[in-house]
């Protein structure tokens, strides 16, 4: 790209005439266009413009400059005058007596008006210096500088666009404001009990259907942009589609949980650690799905994950939204409403926090299968949009169970052993069932589990050994430390393995050197 086109596309910014050439282009277009169509639209006008000017200059005009020679019937374009185009009418001689005498010539201009302009005038000059400018616009075809310059020329034609009342805008798509269809207030209520009776996120298209407008007709985006533009600016309707996709929901039904992270879930402060865990360490957490608080969206492929609750998603009603389940779901970047479906058919609605990596709507079904931490679930993709299946594996409840139970004494959290029914199968290492779910809550809403994780586990440990073994598994303390705050499995197995405190004796099973215990 040359150096001019390069100038001029850094330093473009929108004038007059471009907006007048949207509005036009809009109009005679009447259905919702997108940003870049329209940047593109501006590009290829700003280039068109260019080439014509060149060519004016390359034939039969040429640019004015007070020392040339003119004469009658040449053609001038002026660049003080945004390029006119003047035709010498006549000339004379300068009657200036404090100047060498020079000329004068009459210039008449298309819109009917004329001037006079010096001619043969030689003496310093500004314009007598300029050379004809090379802007630029046209170095390259539009489609070359739309993919250099676009994404920079669409924000500045947004930014202008939205400063102006005639154009409205909707997820980078525009219309003039003249052209929106009416979309009342009787629309909007019927959208809702649509919405309501569904309990499930509709799309723009559904609920246009629903409404009986032309949603498939000539003005199909013009009548879909003007339901969603009335959508948006209605209390009543939050968005709840994943990256790229209107849905439509009522803020109304939208569980507090989901706008307001439960404290139970909330992340307790930890260490980030990036270093590698010893590779025994590494074997144990690949075979569970890490509860990070950090985890960013990577690809893979979408398959069955297979999860063991923990306490903090069985007390608030929520799933882990980990790498294997970010895989079964669109992008988001706002709650996301989805849907799970159990292995008798139920469809459960689900909510899915990105920014805090849970996935929430669970509480009445464990409830129901009597599900409680340690339990092994699989969730796995289906052919349904938005939609995955969560399973379970019953087990034959028969005698109960000598199990770990949690509960708080003193303030503090200690662990013992009762005889429970367990419906389910589990893994064995994190079964641990909450006791006291008073004391639970009440610990889960102090300031218990903002201590360090590595005084935490110290704390806990001995409470675990008092059951009736000196070592104790890895992921038994995974599960444990999650009864005082949520904290990943990574996080806690590097606190085990950084720490001289913990020893490691093999299998993923450690110690706790009572002499390098921590305070």
């Amino acid at each position: 790209m040359s150096l001019a086109s390069e100038t001029y596309w850094n330093t473009f910014s929108v004038n007059e005439r471009d907006v007048e050439r949207v509005y036009t282009f809009m109009l005679e277009r009447s259905d919702a266009t997108r940003i870049a169509d329209l940047a593109r639209l501006v590009i290829a006008a700003r280039a068109q413009e260019e080439h014509d000017r060149r060519q004016r200059l390359e034939t039969h005009a040429i640019l004015y400059q007070p020392k040339l020679e003119l004469e009658v019937g040449q053609r001038l374009i002026f660049s003080a005058l945004n390029d006119a185009e003047g035709i010498v009418m006549a000339r004379r001689v300068s009657n200036n007596a404090r100047l060498e005498p020079f000329r004068v010539a009459t210039i008449a201009f298309a819109d009917g008006t004329t001037r006079e302009y010096a001619s043969g005038y030689d003496l310093p000059h500004p314009l007598n210096e300029l050379k004809p400018i090379v802007l630029g616009a046209a170095d390259e075809s539009p489609e070359e500088i739309y993919a250099r310059y676009g994404a920079r020329i669409e924000r500045l034609l947004a930014a202008r666009l939205r400063a102006d009342k005639e154009f409205v805008e909707q997820e980078n798509n525009w219309l003039l404001r003249g052209l929106l269809t009416d979309i009342n207030v009787g629309f909007l209520n019927i959208a809702e009990a649509a919405i309501e009776q569904n309990n499930a996120g509709m799309s723009t298209a559904e609920l246009g259907r629903v409404l009986e407008l032309d949603a498939e007709g000539a003005k199909r985006e013009t009548t879909l942009f003007s339901l969603e533009y009335a959508l948006h600016r209605d209390e009543r309707f939050a968005q709840v589609g994943p990256l790229g996709e209107t849905r439509w929901y009522l803020n109304r039904l939208v569980p507090p949980e989901v706008l307001n992270v439960p404290r139970v879930l909330q992340f307790g402060a930890s260490r980030v650690e990036s270093d590698a865990l010893p590779p025994e360490l590494e074997t144990i957490l690949n075979e569970i799905e890490d509860d990070n608080n950090d985890d960013a969206r990577h690809e893979r492929a979408a398959a069955s994950v297979n999860l063991v609750l923990t306490y903090p998603h069985r007390r608030a009603g929520s799933l882990p939204y980990t790498q294997g389940v970010r895989a079964l779901f669109p992008e988001a970047d706002k709650p996301m409403l989805v849907t799970l479906v159990d292995e008798y058919n139920a469809r459960i609605p689900a909510w899915i926090v990105p920014d805090e990596n849970y996935l929430f709507g669970l509480k009445v079904w464990y409830d129901r299968n009597k599900l409680n931490p340690g339990a092994l679930l699989e969730l796995a993709p289906l052919p349904e949009p938005l939609t995955a299946a969560i399973r379970f594996q019953p087990r034959r409840e028969g005698k109960s169970l000598w199990v770990k139970t949690a509960k708080v004494e003193n303030g503090h959290l200690t662990f013992g052993t009762s005889p429970r029914p367990v419906a389910y199968k589990y893994d064995e290492e994190m079964l641990i069932l909450p006791e006291d779910q008073n004391g639970l809550d009440k610990l889960a809403a102090s300031n218990y589990g903002e201590r360090s994780l590595e005084t935490l586990l110290a704390e806990i440990f001995p409470e675990l050994v008092k059951l009736g073994s000196s070592s104790i598994h890895a992921k038994t303390l995974y599960s444990a430390a999650n009864f005082a705050k949520r904290v990943g499995a990574r996080a806690v197995f590097s606190a085990l393995a950084r720490n001289e405190a913990f020893v490691m004796t093999g299998g993923g099973y450690f110690v706790l050197q009572m002499a390098a215990r921590l305070a």
